[in-house]
């Protein structure tokens, strides 16, 4: 059964590949980027994130989590799940 598999980083290709200690044969290659909606997010929060605090508008705390530098409240606001 064929799976595939995207790689993001450090890529080699050959005949075969490792995966978890298993040899597996590689019958098709392909370097085209693979866009999801979840990897569009991500990036779209780093560059803005990133804009945002040179601008001072937003700091990140000591828990890696991001606030408004004017109020201190949490970017994204904490919330208490109930299972």
């Amino acid at each position: 059964m064929a799976t595939t598999i995207q790689v993001v980083e450090n890529l080699k290709v050959g005949r075969y590949v490792n995966i978890d200690g298993k040899r597996c044969e590689v019958e098709r290659v392909s370097f085209s980027m693979a866009i999801c909606e979840k990897m569009a997010f991500e990036e779209m929060f780093t560059v803005l994130s990133a804009e945002m605090h040179s601008r001072g508008l937003i700091k990140k705390g000591d828990d890696d989590n991001w606030y408004w530098s004017d109020s201190g409240e949490p970017i994204v606001p904490h919330e208490d799940w109930e299972d």
